[in-house]
């Protein structure tokens, strides 16, 4: 994804802005811990509400 594409895109997101690393990597890091391991067989959707 290019830049001039996460700014063409950036009006359709709910949130009127892509995401910043960290909050891609919060979700990883949660994914990764031991906490999440009854979590099976779902789709996690991190889109800022494009899914909505």
């Amino acid at each position: 994804m290019t830049a001039e594409h996460i700014e063409v895109i950036k009006p359709l997101i709910p949130l009127k802005r892509a995401a910043d690393p960290d909050e891609i990597a919060g979700l990883v890091a949660w994914l990764a811990r031991k906490e999440s391991g009854y979590l099976t067989g779902s789709s996690l959707t991190i889109d800022g509400g494009m899914a909505l």
